[in-house]
């Protein structure tokens, strides 16, 4: 389980990545209620005041079959974070944006598309690896191949989820930038030269 990639601070046409959460199967926090108390506790102990933006891919407000009627994940993290100091506001897309589309355009921003600047401080190692090391399929998806952890033996998809976190913040947070390059009508203006796409690995 991850919470979205990173706390991040916002200046004119800059984005800071800061910090990572994990949820490690070991503690048994891979799960929504595990890592939203955590991240709840880490924030309390921070004296954090400033509020709390819970974003993510909007499929998470779809219902569980192992839950009740109008419980999800965003349900979870927002009750968790709601008892207290913290002000959660539920900031989504209206809809999961496509995946070949939100990686292209990710790839863009960190050319600077539109004038944008982002980045990710070494902290966040586990982000920074899934950027280089997230390779595409032939369509432009994400391959998300299986691998085994060694400790639990449980079978998991090593790379790709992070970035599917980083994306949907992106494409949140920069939603005008986002609409503009989904749309195609940002008119040359990005001062960006794309070359023809090669598929081996993703630009991150």
């Amino acid at each position: 389980m991850k919470s979205p990639p990173f706390l991040s601070k916002k200046t004119p046409k800059k984005l800071f990545g800061v910090e990572v959460g994990l949820g490690k199967p070991q503690d048994k926090e891979n799960n929504t209620p595990a890592l939203a108390r955590r991240m709840q506790q880490k924030l309390y102990r921070e004296k954090h005041i400033g509020g709390v933006d819970v974003t993510g891919d909007p499929s998470g407000l779809q219902r569980s079959s192992a839950t009740e009627d109008g419980v999800n994940n965003y349900t979870v993290i927002m009750e968790t974070f709601g008892k207290g100091i913290l002000r959660p506001k539920l900031k989504l897309l209206r809809k999961q944006p496509p995946q070949v589309t939100r990686c292209e355009f990710a790839n863009e921003l960190f050319d600077g598309y539109n004038g944008w600047t982002i980045e990710i401080d070494l902290k966040c190692r586990k982000l920074t690896e899934d950027l280089i090391y997230q390779l595409r399929n032939e369509d432009g998806t994400k391959a998300k191949h299986k691998t085994t952890d060694p400790k639990t033996g449980v079978k998991y998809e090593k790379y790709g989820h992070l970035s599917d976190c980083l994306d949907y913040l992106l494409c949140y947070y920069l939603r005008d930038s986002w609409y503009k390059f989904k749309s195609g009508t940002d008119n040359g203006d990005s001062g960006i030269v794309t070359a023809p796409a090669v598929y081996n690995g993703f630009n991150y």
